[in-house]
């Protein structure tokens, strides 16, 4: 099983993303592949491929974590871009507001598993995965389109080409951290989930096997 322990969103939340979504899309056009609404999540820890003999501890974790901390109020705020925005595999939305308790509420459960034998490679950071550049595409004229923030000029000239070996067109993504920023989403980060992820040909499926309240 590939399972991961993550937290899930309001839906006033995620229509608000999904709102930002559907803004950058003539902008990025297929540049990217854009995370479904119903997928969008805050993820703790990824545990990769996990025998079912070691669902009791991992839910034992989410247990200790949950008795640990309570409910936490965030907000989001900004694009972000993994590794950077010069080269970008990921696109992301971080956290104006409860940073600090989300990486409490990790590095207890990361920490907690480590004891029992996980590894994890990457430090916590607290982010939202919106979308993942697509390198086998260009963003071309044709897909990107014309928005009324550009005065009707289109983002690039007809036929030319954004290198996505250096990330889609640069404009573009400075309007949408513009529009990323008018977000200010706020809510209320309230259980903790251990989520399985089945990978298929229309991308990837989850699936709740185990939910905690925070108090």
């Amino acid at each position: 099983m590939r399972l991961f322990i993550a937290s899930g969103f309001s839906a006033p939340v995620l229509a608000g993303i999904r709102d930002l979504q559907e803004f950058a899309k003539p902008l990025l056009g297929n540049a990217v592949k854009w995370v479904e609404p119903g997928n969008i999540h805050l993820t703790y820890a990824f545990l990769g491929d996990v025998p079912q003999t070691s669902l009791p501890a991992i839910m034992k974790s989410i247990d200790a974590a949950a008795e640990t901390f309570g409910r936490t109020r965030v907000t989001l705020g900004g694009l972000g871009a993994f590794p950077s925005f010069e080269r970008p595999r990921v696109l992301w939305l971080g956290f104006e507001e409860g940073r600090d308790a989300l990486k409490d509420i990790a590095v207890k459960i990361c920490g907690d598993l480590t004891a029992v034998g996980f590894v994890f490679g990457h430090e916590f950071s607290a982010h939202i995965t919106i979308a993942r550049v697509n390198p086998s595409r260009s963003v071309q004229d044709a897909t990107i389109g014309v928005l009324p923030e550009t005065g009707g000029k289109s983002l690039l000239s007809r036929g030319q080409k954004s290198d996505l070996k250096t990330g889609p067109d640069s404009a573009a993504l400075a309007l949408l951290a513009g529009k990323a920023q008018e977000l200010n989403a706020s809510d209320i980060v309230a259980s903790l989930d251990l989520m399985e992820s089945r990978l298929t040909s229309a991308g990837p499926r989850y699936q709740m096997l185990y939910h905690k309240e925070l108090i």
